[in-house]
């Protein structure tokens, strides 16, 4: 019944926000070191993917900050960050970029592809229920 109480908390919500970041981290990782060079990208182009990349991980680092000083609309940003690698990169990874098993960067990318699904999906639910409860305190974090 704890595991149910967290995961339905502020606290699970953000947490698991915060792991799909560092999946989603760990898979940047990855598709710069086996991905990316397959395009054969010049350097105008990796300088550009680097810009996109911070600001996805700055806008969620934002969200974080918002969703704990009980920013609502933090919460909102850390569940269209999720959703979005949730939906666009694991789901589109396993459909189309590359379907499982997937050779590319063997078995690293094949693990994080899923765990980013698991954990994303996760974190989806957890932030949508704290959204439709809407009960979180200002400045708090609960329990």
């Amino acid at each position: 019944m704890k595991i149910k109480n967290w995961f339905i908390s502020l606290n699970g919500a953000i947490t698991l926000s915060f792991l799909s970041l560092l999946v989603f981290l760990g898979r940047t990782l990855i598709d710069f070191y086996y991905v990316y060079p397959e395009f054969a990208l010049n350097i105008g182009m990796v300088g550009l993917v680097i810009l996109i990349e911070l600001a996805l991980f700055g806008g969620w680092i934002w969200g974080f900050v918002s969703a704990l000083q009980n920013g609502r609309r933090g919460l909102i940003a850390l569940l269209g960050f999720d959703l979005f690698f949730l939906l666009v990169i694991a789901v589109g990874t396993l459909i189309a970029y590359c379907p499982s098993p997937c050779r590319t960067a063997w078995p690293l990318a094949e693990i994080a592809n899923w765990i980013s699904l698991v954990v994303g999906l996760l974190a989806a639910i957890s932030l949508s229920l704290q959204l439709r409860r809407g009960t979180h305190l200002a400045g708090t974090v609960s329990q």
